[in-house]
């Protein structure tokens, strides 16, 4: 079972760096377009110049943003693989959890109605709690 295991993380690692590898090429793509709109649009020199800055300072930051990603997911692949946490789910400390008193009173941080989450506008009524 456990090489099913790292066939279906590698898998998983594949699909999330194809999807990185793809954010990656619209940034750019998006970089490139904006790119040659301001040189159409200016006729200064140095605004053209400005636009091919920062058209690359775009590229490189999406350039980053995917090897940064593609790092994560395969720490994430070999943690997964070695039978670790998952990431994204905390695990247990050492410490006990704290406990409450019934004397401490609930406390809402909510000042409007519409801010909490649990608020749900109803059809009729204005609205209602779940």
């Amino acid at each position: 079972m456990q090489s099913g295991r790292k066939a279906a993380e590698s898998v998983k690692e594949s699909a999330a760096n194809t999807a990185a590898s793809a954010k990656a090429s619209m940034e750019k793509a998006r970089a490139t377009a904006k790119e040659k709109a301001e040189k159409m649009t200016t006729r200064d020199p140095a605004d053209k110049e400005a636009a091919t800055l920062e058209k690359e300072m775009g590229n490189s930051d999406a350039e980053l943003n995917r090897d940064a990603a593609k790092a994560h997911n395969e720490a994430a692949r070999r943690l997964a693989e070695s039978g670790g946490p998952r990431p994204g789910y905390k695990t247990r400390g050492t410490e006990p959890p704290e406990t409450t008193t019934a004397t401490e009173d609930y406390v809402d941080d909510y000042t409007t109605p519409a801010a909490d989450p649990r608020y749900h506008p109803g059809p009729t009524s204005g609205g209602a709690y779940r």
